[in-house]
């Protein structure tokens, strides 16, 4: 009986340790909503993101146009990949945006590994 505890307690012990490497993560996404001036969603407009590097966020770079509700939607599961298992899973971004116009309207982002994060940018003319 003792042993049958035993080998109970350790099955239990060693699926306990397994169980987190099963969970699927999420995916890390940043969306960028690009509104006009007059606060209308804005479809084919010009995103860029650049990572912050004096932030201790690694090279990353990338760019899109929004689609046609007017997001961007970067995929960042390649950048959170170099980071380690014990770094905190942090980045941080300078996104770039413009329409028609040759001048950007810049905002900042904060970016969590396998969570979705918004920002939206309204342009200036």
């Amino acid at each position: 009986m003792m042993y049958k505890n035993l080998v109970m307690s350790v099955l239990i012990a060693f699926g306990v340790l397994l169980m987190p490497s099963c969970v699927k993560k999420e995916p890390s996404i940043l969306k960028v909503f690009v509104r006009s001036s007059d606060n209308i969603l804005t479809q084919d407009a010009f995103v860029r993101i650049v990572a912050d590097i004096n932030k201790e966020t690694p090279e990353y770079f990338d760019e899109m146009k929004t689609n046609n509700s007017g997001v961007a939607t970067f995929n960042l599961d390649e950048l959170f990949d170099q980071y380690g298992k014990k770094d905190e899973k942090v980045a941080y971004f300078t996104i770039y945006a413009k329409d028609t116009v040759d001048v950007y309207t810049i905002e900042k982002a904060r970016v969590k590994a396998y969570l979705t994060t918004t920002e939206t940018i309204i342009l200036k003319n």
